[in-house]
C-alpha cells in the first residue's frame, strides 16, 4: 500500500499558511517607537554616598541605547527628542555571610534607581506618568578575589539592560 507524500506536503503547507497569515504575537519589526530618532541623558544624579556609581550607570547606560536601540544618543538636550534622567535613590552593600573568623565571605551590592524617559518637551502624559524604579543586586565573595567596585559594576550593567528594556513600545 502506497502512501501519497504529495498530500501530507499540501497538508503542511496549508498548516504553516494558515499559522503565518494568523500569526502568535509575535513580530519581527523592533519594538522601539519609530518616531524618536534622538535620546539626551544626563549624568543620573546620586542622593547615595557611594562615589562614581552614578557616573558608572550613565555610561553604561548610554553604551546600552547605542548598541540595542535605533536611537542616537545626542550631547544637548536641545537637539533630542527625549530625555532619559535618573537619579540613584540606594546605593549600599550588606553582609550576607561571615566565615569563623568574622570577616566577610559573602556581600550583596544592592542599586535602586528611579528613571523618567520624557519627550523634549514634556507632554502632560509624561507629568502624569511619574518615574520608573528599578533596583537590582549582585552577590560577590570578597574571599576569591571579588571587590565592591566589580559587584557595583556588574550591579550597573544589569540596571543599564533593564533600563533600556523598558523604553521598549508597550504591547
Amino acid at each position: 500500500m502506497g502512501h501519497d507524500y504529495s498530500v501530507t506536503r499540501r497538508s503542511f503547507l496549508a498548516t504553516s499558511a494558515m499559522f503565518a497569515v494568523a500569526g502568535c504575537g509575535y513580530t519581527i519589526r523592533q519594538p522601539f517607537d519609530t518616531a524618536i530618532h534622538t535620546v539626551y541623558v544626563p549624568i543620573f544624579k546620586s542622593i547615595s554616598f557611594r562615589r562614581d556609581v552614578n557616573l558608572q550607570l550613565t555610561e553604561l547606560v548610554i553604551k546600552e541605547i547605542e548598541d540595542r536601540t535605533p536611537y542616537k544618543v545626542v550631547g544637548k538636550q536641545q537637539g533630542a527628542d527625549t530625555i532619559l534622567d535618573g537619579t540613584i535613590n540606594f546605593a549600599d552593600k550588606n553582609l550576607v555571610v561571615e566565615n569563623p573568623f568574622n570577616l566577610p565571605r559573602q556581600l550583596v551590592a544592592m542599586l535602586n534607581v528611579s528613571v523618567s524617559w520624557t519627550h523634549n518637551p514634556p507632554t502632560q502624559d509624561d507629568l502624569d506618568r511619574g518615574p520608573t524604579l528599578i533596583s537590582e543586586f549582585f552577590n560577590f565573595i570578597p574571599e576569591i578575589g571579588e571587590t565592591s567596585k566589580s559587584a557595583f559594576y556588574r550591579t550597573n550593567q544589569v540596571l543599564a539592560k533593564q533600563i533600556v528594556d523598558a523604553m521598549e513600545k508597550a504591547w
